[in-house]
């Protein structure tokens, strides 16, 4: 084959044969709906016209995906930053009436007689006492 010359024109070829393909179906098309019968006709307009008078469609994907982002990523830092457990201890900064609200009854009856456990514990043991330990 020369440098500078074309090659023929081959049929075979995929490039080719997609192109004959696709003429070949173009000319189809022209014959075919040149010689519709009139009922056919009437149903295809009819279907042309009930599908552009049909409400579209909207596609919510698009939306969904970064609103379900967003909620996930917002349900994580819920569970991060506020653990459903609470706290065991309570701060010993707080004044008797914190310490009252997570306390059971026995605690609370504890807590009213601060100044009698106080005065209790400053008092020196009774020497039978001492014997049974």
């Amino acid at each position: 084959m020369r440098p500078n010359a074309t090659p023929d024109f081959d049929k075979n070829h995929p490039i080719n044969a997609d192109a004959n393909l696709a003429a070949h179906a173009h000319a189809l098309f022209a014959s075919a709906s040149e010689h519709i019968d009139s009922d056919t006709l009437r149903r295809l307009r009819a279907a042309r016209v009930a599908a552009l008078g049909a409400p579209r469609r909207r596609n919510l994907l698009p939306m969904l995906v970064p609103a379900g982002a967003l909620a996930a990523t917002a349900l994580a830092l819920a569970m991060v930053w506020h653990p459903l457990h609470t706290p065991s201890t309570a701060p010993t900064t707080a004044g008797t009436g914190a310490l009252l609200v997570s306390a059971n009854s026995s605690e609370v009856d504890m807590a009213q007689n601060l100044d009698f456990y106080d005065w209790l514990a400053t008092q020196p043991q009774p020497a039978s006492a001492a014997s049974v330990q």
